[in-house]
Protein backbone atom coordinates (compact mmCIF):
# COMPACT_ATOMS: atom_id res chain seq x y z
CA UNK A 1 0.00 0.00 0.00
CA UNK A 2 1.46 3.34 -1.03
CA UNK A 3 1.69 6.13 1.53
CA UNK A 4 2.03 9.82 0.78
CA UNK A 5 2.52 12.94 2.84
CA UNK A 6 1.74 16.52 1.92
CA UNK A 7 4.23 19.36 1.98
CA UNK A 8 2.67 20.64 5.23
CA UNK A 9 3.33 17.31 6.96
CA UNK A 10 6.87 17.11 5.57
CA UNK A 11 7.64 20.62 6.87
CA UNK A 12 5.83 20.46 10.23
CA UNK A 13 5.61 16.93 11.64
CA UNK A 14 8.73 15.14 12.93
CA UNK A 15 9.47 11.90 11.06
CA UNK A 16 9.32 9.92 14.32
CA UNK A 17 5.74 11.07 14.79
CA UNK A 18 4.86 10.40 11.14
CA UNK A 19 6.05 6.81 11.56
CA UNK A 20 4.04 6.41 14.76
CA UNK A 21 0.83 7.65 13.05
CA UNK A 22 1.34 5.22 10.15
CA UNK A 23 1.79 2.43 12.71
CA UNK A 24 -1.39 3.41 14.57
CA UNK A 25 -3.38 3.31 11.31
CA UNK A 26 -1.96 -0.10 10.45
CA UNK A 27 -2.74 -1.50 13.92
CA UNK A 28 -6.28 -0.11 13.86
CA UNK A 29 -7.04 -1.57 10.45
CA UNK A 30 -5.68 -4.96 11.55
CA UNK A 31 -7.98 -4.84 14.62
CA UNK A 32 -10.96 -3.98 12.43
CA UNK A 33 -10.28 -6.75 9.94
CA UNK A 34 -10.01 -9.33 12.79
CA UNK A 35 -13.35 -8.11 14.19
CA UNK A 36 -14.84 -8.18 10.67
CA UNK A 37 -15.76 -4.51 10.99
CA UNK A 38 -16.01 -2.18 8.03
CA UNK A 39 -12.73 -0.27 7.85
CA UNK A 40 -13.14 3.50 8.02
CA UNK A 41 -11.13 5.40 5.40
CA UNK A 42 -10.69 8.51 7.61
CA UNK A 43 -8.34 8.69 10.63
CA UNK A 44 -8.15 11.81 12.80
CA UNK A 45 -5.23 12.45 15.15
CA UNK A 46 -5.27 15.25 17.74
CA UNK A 47 -2.21 16.26 19.77
CA UNK A 48 -2.17 17.45 23.38
CA UNK A 49 0.62 18.18 25.86
CA UNK A 50 0.11 17.05 29.45
CA UNK A 51 2.82 17.03 32.14
CA UNK A 52 5.57 17.48 29.53
CA UNK A 53 4.34 14.48 27.54
CA UNK A 54 2.79 14.69 24.08
CA UNK A 55 -0.35 12.56 23.65
CA UNK A 56 -2.09 11.47 20.46
CA UNK A 57 -5.85 11.00 20.38
CA UNK A 58 -6.80 8.68 17.49
CA UNK A 59 -10.43 8.99 16.37
CA UNK A 60 -12.71 7.47 13.74
CA UNK A 61 -16.41 8.00 13.08
CA UNK A 62 -17.58 4.64 11.67
CA UNK A 63 -17.49 2.63 13.75
CA UNK A 64 -17.02 5.12 16.58
CA UNK A 65 -13.49 4.80 17.96
CA UNK A 66 -11.32 6.91 20.26
CA UNK A 67 -8.03 5.87 21.81
CA UNK A 68 -5.24 7.95 23.35
CA UNK A 69 -1.57 7.02 22.94
CA UNK A 70 1.68 8.46 24.27
CA UNK A 71 3.70 10.00 21.47
CA UNK A 72 7.23 8.80 20.76
CA UNK A 73 8.45 12.37 21.24
CA UNK A 74 8.16 14.59 24.30
CA UNK A 75 8.61 18.05 22.80
CA UNK A 76 5.51 20.09 21.90
CA UNK A 77 4.62 20.47 18.24
CA UNK A 78 2.88 23.33 16.44
CA UNK A 79 0.16 21.10 15.01
CA UNK A 80 -3.20 20.38 16.62
CA UNK A 81 -4.59 17.82 14.20
CA UNK A 82 -3.54 15.48 11.36
CA UNK A 83 -5.69 13.43 8.98
CA UNK A 84 -4.83 10.16 7.28
CA UNK A 85 -7.20 9.30 4.46
CA UNK A 86 -7.33 6.06 2.48
CA UNK A 87 -8.24 6.53 -1.17
CA UNK A 88 -9.69 3.49 -2.92
CA UNK A 89 -9.76 3.73 -6.69
CA UNK A 90 -10.72 0.91 -9.02
CA UNK A 91 -7.18 -0.37 -9.51
CA UNK A 92 -5.25 1.49 -6.82
CA UNK A 93 -5.42 2.15 -3.09
CA UNK A 94 -3.19 4.55 -1.21
CA UNK A 95 -3.00 6.67 1.96
CA UNK A 96 -2.40 10.39 2.32
CA UNK A 97 -1.29 12.11 5.55
CA UNK A 98 -2.25 15.77 5.58
CA UNK A 99 -2.99 18.80 7.75
CA UNK A 100 -6.67 19.86 8.04
CA UNK A 101 -5.99 23.07 6.08
CA UNK A 102 -4.67 20.94 3.19
CA UNK A 103 -7.89 18.91 2.94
Amino acid sequence: MNRYITRGIANSLPITLQKQLWQLVSEREQEQSKELEAIDYFHIFQFNMHNNQLYIKHKQERPAYVKTHKANIKQPININKVYIIREDDVDLSYYVMLLPEEY
